[in-house]
């Protein structure tokens, strides 16, 4: 099947999520493009990952309809973590926004291990390697764990503000799709009669689920910065409610084609 066969049968079997996913993408441009925010640390890094998780959820609905079922799921779980990062910080901004942005002196410091140990014939001046040595050594007491900003593991971090479900249906599910391991072949080869039956390239696939589930963390992570940022919610929610009926049309669709096949 070529890729353009592929997304129109996507797009005629989900027309209704995917309906509902551009209303929601279509309020992170509203916003986004609007123009003046509150010229504060949290009102910025609000901004950033309401553009980051909009970037990705185009990338997510680009891999769904052109029919990379796996790779959609992996950007599933990155839209998460970023739910995930910005509902924990808003939790407590006084003390987590700082903390987010000075975990850079520490990415710096191991970034610069990373060169010198593999790309040792790169130059670095003695002024800005200096500098990274003086950041990382007024800063490291700050970071318990090197490789974690918040010294807590995402499923702390989701647990604290109550996406916990998001975390352990989600994320770790589809890290199985990220780290390769055994759980993530179901999606690529299975057996059939006559042998191992190989999934070549993009194929059609349900994407309801995974849809609905984007629509969805839009709709938190759009109340959490609008919050942050003292943007009214009210059209968002309408917006959310309306996206809310097409899945839910879509779903009792699939669900009466399961019955008449049964």
């Amino acid at each position: 099947m070529y890729i353009k066969e592929i997304a129109c049968e996507m797009k005629q079997n989900h027309e209704k999520s995917l309906e509902a996913n551009k209303l929601m993408l279509e309020q992170f441009e509203k916003f986004l493009l609007a123009g003046q925010i509150p010229d504060n640390l949290l009102s910025h890094l609000t901004l950033y990952f309401l553009t980051k998780f909009h970037k990705s959820a185009l990338s997510f609905r680009l891999l769904v309809i052109t029919g990379f079922d796996e790779d959609a799921s992996v950007i599933l779980r990155t839209l998460v973590e970023i739910a995930i990062t910005l509902g924990y910080i808003s939790n407590k901004p006084d003390e987590r926004a700082d903390r987010f942005i000075e975990y850079e002196y520490i990415n710096q410091y191991r970034l610069l291990q990373v060169i010198d140990k593999h790309f040792f014939d790169t130059v670095i001046d003695s002024e800005r390697r200096n500098q990274i040595y003086n950041d990382y050594e007024n800063n490291k007491h700050h970071y318990r764990n090197k490789t974690q900003w918040s010294d807590k593991s995402i499923a702390k971090m989701a647990d604290e503000i109550g996406m916990s479900f998001w975390y352990d249906a989600v994320y770790k599910f589809d890290s199985s799709y990220v780290h390769s391991n055994i759980s993530a072949t179901r999606g690529f080869i299975k057996d059939g009669v006559d042998g191992l039956l190989l999934a070549v390239g993009p194929q059609v696939f349900s994407a309801t689920d995974i849809i609905s589930k984007v629509c969805e963390l839009s709709r938190m992570i759009l109340y959490t910065g609008f919050n942050n940022i003292g943007v009214d919610t009210t059209e968002m929610i309408e917006t959310w409610n309306k996206a809310q009926e097409l899945i839910k049309g879509e779903f009792r669709l699939l669900h009466n084609k399961e019955n008449n096949f049964a």
